[in-house]
């Protein structure tokens, strides 16, 4: 046999017929990511983050083989959706996919897939030419009027501008890049949510004037009457009342010229001038405020006196007041009302002092009011117990994968989104454990609010003065009586206050000197017989009697010496019981029970007698 040479191939490596020795085993595919430490990748699933504003940079892939063809392989990539050339502006996610061609195999290739998530970016706070996203993607910068109040809210993938209270648009500034479509929307790229062409934020509240001073105002005039006789029939010439009447006609027509004369050489202030106040400014007769979002504006300076006009009735003239804003908002007309009253002469002085005093007594409740609504504004910009909702848990979405089906930039931006429309609402409800907590404090509130009320309406019915007085009255009464007491105290004590009782003590003595001891009732004939040792010189028992009687046996003894027993016998002789019967014998009082009979042994212990009872001496 002939040696012919044969070729094979090398291990690892199988023979095809088209392709000759290729690797028996595909190559495998790596995907490579950014080496920047801020990039956000899961190279398990290969999944890429990027956030709207970022650029997607290709990085491709590793093909590992270990035993690589002879031949030139070709790397093929492919995406999902067509790339923008600058920055990533819609939210979303696309695929790369990675593929080269292994005909030998089934299936002829292998293939590497790459997932880039694009989270959303909070354009509230990019800001222009910042030297980040807002340098290289200005679509993504907020255009909403800052300048007129607008608020930024960030929204998924979006954004949109809200206007303050008091104010009416969309809130954009006007976007170049945008341009309508006329349907009623806007083509361009990255459109705002609720934008509608920039109308910005236009200021609709209209300011309010308020009145100060005497409305109406009144003026009083010496109406011209002529002579005025006393007799009957002196008053009635026809001549003199014709002429008087004429004189009158011409006065009134000089009212409305001598008005609009006081309007202009004291810009007004004349309006509200009293005769307890002569010196006032033309700030002092009106009063306008515009409420925006940047506060309260004072547009008093702005206001437009007009000229007096009739109101219908005769001698009555009203005065307008005007004023409009730099939105151009116009205030609603305020009027003041004129009337010019004819007093006759005999009525003038009267009639001048009680408008004095009408005057002097609106002043001075007008300043007790002002006072009071100082003190409350005072105490309510200076009380603690303003009601605040405690700041919302931040969410927490660092290092979890899945935050409740929605993924990290997701749950971030609910999270701010919930948290800016907390901040702009007046009302926002508070958590239920906060308004546990706060119980107490409601209570206190309403308490104040009753206290409030009340105060109100008894100012309201007496008066803001009369209420002063009540009240003013009332401290000086009970620090009278105080004083009064610490006087007492410190000059005119009689030292600790004891509380004694010797009356009842005194009572008690008096008592028991009243009482006296005498012996008892002779007994009968029956009972004298029954007794265990008679003896002539045994004394007879005691009677016990309430008498002035001295010198009983339990009454004290007079003058430190014993009283035998005779002087007791003698002394009972001597006396006649009030309770004796006819018999000699006092069983009037002693039918059913017998007498308690004292008895001495001796002179020490009593003994017992037959008859029941003794008592001790």
């Amino acid at each position: 046999s002939y040696n012919r040479p044969s070729c094979q191939c090398k291990p690892g490596h199988v023979r095809d017929e088209v392709y000759g020795c290729v690797d028996e085993h595909p190559p495998g595919l790596t995907l490579r990511y950014s080496s920047n430490p801020d990039s956000k990748f899961d190279t398990d699933r290969g999944i890429e983050y990027l956030t709207q504003g970022d650029r997607y940079e290709e990085y491709g892939v590793d093909v590992i083989d270990d035993n690589a063809e002879e031949y030139l392989r070709s790397l093929k990539i492919t995406y999902s959706r067509p790339l923008p050339q600058g920055c990533l502006l819609d939210m979303g996610e696309f695929y790369v996919n990675y593929t080269v061609a292994t005909p030998w195999t089934s299936p002829e290739f292998v293939r590497a897939k790459r997932t880039v998530v694009i989270q959303n970016v909070n354009e509230c706070k990019v800001r222009m030419n910042d030297g980040n996203i807002g340098s290289h993607c200005p679509e993504l910068v907020s255009m909403c009027d800052v300048d007129a109040g607008a608020a930024c809210l960030d929204e998924i993938g979006t954004y949109t501008c809200q206007c303050p209270e008091g104010t009416e648009g969309d809130g954009f500034l006007p976007i170049p890049r945008l341009r309508p479509d006329g349907k009623g929307g806007f083509v361009g790229t990255m459109i705002p949510k609720a934008y509608n062409g920039g109308t910005g934020c236009r200021d609709t509240s209209r300011p309010v004037i308020e009145l100060m001073g005497p409305n109406p105002k009144v003026f009083r005039v010496a109406k011209t009457s002529g002579l005025k006789g006393v007799v009957k029939g002196a008053n009635d010439n026809a001549d003199a009342n014709a002429r008087v009447d004429a004189i009158l006609a011409e006065q009134r027509t000089t009212y409305e010229k001598d008005i609009k004369y006081m309007i202009v050489a004291t810009s007004g202030a004349e309006l509200c001038a009293t005769s307890t106040r002569p010196n006032v400014r033309p700030m002092d007769c009106i009063r306008a405020k515009d409420h925006t979002y940047k506060g309260v504006v004072d547009l008093t300076a702005r206001v437009s006196v007009g000229e007096p006009i009739h109101d219908g009735a005769p001698l009555r003239w009203k005065v307008p007041y005007n004023v409009m804003d730099d939105a151009g908002n116009k205030a609603k007309t305020v009027w003041r009302s004129i009337i010019v009253e004819e007093v006759g002469l005999d009525e003038f002085e009267s009639s001048n002092e009680a408008t004095m005093l009408t005057n002097r007594r609106e002043e001075v409740d007008e300043a007790v009011r002002e006072a009071l609504e100082k003190e409350r504004k005072r105490v309510a910009a200076t009380s603690n117990n303003k009601r605040a909702c405690p700041p919302c848990a931040p969410c927490d979405c660092k290092g979890k994968k899945d935050c409740g089906g929605m993924s990290v930039s997701e749950c971030n931006s609910f999270c701010d989104k919930k948290l800016a429309a907390a901040a702009s609402s007046s009302d926002a409800s508070c958590p239920p454990n906060y308004l546990e907590r706060s119980t107490s404090y409601d209570r206190t509130e309403l308490n104040h609010q009753i206290i409030q009320d009340l105060v109100a309406y008894l100012e309201g019915l007496i008066g803001p003065s009369t209420l002063m007085l009540l009240l003013v009255g009332c401290f000086v009464a009970v620090m009278v009586y105080f004083l009064q007491r610490i006087v007492r105290a410190l000059f005119f004590s009689s030292g600790p206050y004891v509380r004694t009782y010797y009356a009842d003590e005194e009572r008690e003595k008096m008592m028991m000197q009243n009482v006296s001891y005498y012996r008892s009732p002779t007994a009968a004939t029956n009972r004298s017989t029954t007794t265990s040792t008679p003896s002539s010189s045994a004394s007879r028992p005691p009677t016990a009697s309430l008498s002035s009687q001295r010198n009983g046996i339990f009454s004290p003894q007079q003058n430190g010496t014993n009283v035998n027993n005779a002087t007791l016998q003698q002394q009972a002789e001597q006396y006649v019981s009030p309770f004796r019967s006819n018999d000699g014998t006092d069983n009037a009082i002693y039918q059913s029970v017998s007498p308690i009979t004292p008895r001495r042994s001796d002179g020490n212990q009593p003994q017992p007698s037959s008859q029941g009872y003794n008592l001790r001496s």
